[in-house]
This record gives C-alpha cells, structure tokens and sequence, in this order.
C-alpha cells in the first residue's frame, strides 16, 4: 500500500514537469513569434477618368512588370479623384506595384507608338517613366509592417502636365 502511494506520488510529479515545460515552451514560442505577414494599402490620387483600375502587387524577379511574378491583384471602380485598395495576408519583403485604369473596359492597358501608355497608369515610389521603362529596382519598397500605407499618384499623360 505504501508502494502504491509513492507510485502515484512519483507519477504526478513526472506530469506536472511534463505539463510546465509544455506550457512554457507554448508561451516561449508565443512570445517570440513575429508577424510574417500583414495587410497593405494602396492609396491612389489623380484619378481624373473613369473605368476600372488595376492594382497588381510584384515580387522581384524577372522582368518588371511581369504577371508571373504577380503577388496580389485587385480591380475596382473609384468614385473620386482619390481611392483605396486595402490587401491582405501579404508576407512580409520587398515589392513593386504597378497600375492602369482600363477606360475602354478591354482589359489591357492600352499603348501608342513606342509602347507609351494611353490609359492612366502608375508605380510604387511614384516611378515616372522618361527614358525608358519601370525597373523593380526603380518601383520597389519594404513592406515590413501590418496595416502599411503607399500612397501613389496616377499619370494621366506622359506629355501633359500630370
């Protein structure tokens, strides 16, 4: 009967050392676990046409912009000359974000001689094409925190005065 005890005794002590190491390595594990993604949002001014906007979010690689290395994409419609695109559960890292409003509704961002956009367009870090086309170095950012803002100006015309 004394045996019996000590079993027992001997037992409970075996689990609680199981459980407040399992509970100790939950809350390490916890405590230490950093946000690896977040949501961002794409804020938009200058809009001046109607029709719907494109917004693609890229990683690196490639061409830019290359649909292969599309990350996110939305489309909608703005009612103003300002407008957002809120994303989510996008990983941590380095981006570019390219844009165009689709005033004819083809789906594509239409192009005259040379390539030169017709339809409003955009890029992260407010890229303006000159002498030639958007880089992923030129457009890129750190999205490194949740609820992250960029705020990019749509090109209207590369001729005229926006």
């Amino acid at each position: 009967m004394i045996f019996f005890k000590h079993t027992e005794y001997t037992n409970f002590k075996t689990n609680m050392k199981s459980t407040i190491a399992l509970l100790l390595v939950a809350l390490l594990t916890t405590a230490f676990r950093s946000e690896t993604k977040g949501s961002l949002v794409v804020s938009l001014s200058n809009i001046t046409q109607t029709g719907k906007i494109n917004v693609a979010i890229y990683r690196e690689g490639g061409e830019f912009p290359d649909d292969k290395f599309i990350v996110k994409t939305q489309t909608g419609e703005c009612k103003s000359n300002v407008c957002s695109f809120q994303f989510e559960e996008i990983p941590f890292g380095e981006y570019a974000i390219a844009i165009y409003q689709d005033e004819n509704g083809n789906g594509k961002l239409d192009t005259g001689t040379f390539g030169v956009p017709t339809e409003p367009f955009a890029f992260s870090n407010n890229f303006k094409p000159r002498w030639g086309g958007p880089t992923f170095e030129k457009c890129s950012f750190k999205f490194q925190q949740d609820k992250q803002s960029i705020s990019i100006t749509m090109i209207n015309s590369l001729f005229g005065g926006d």
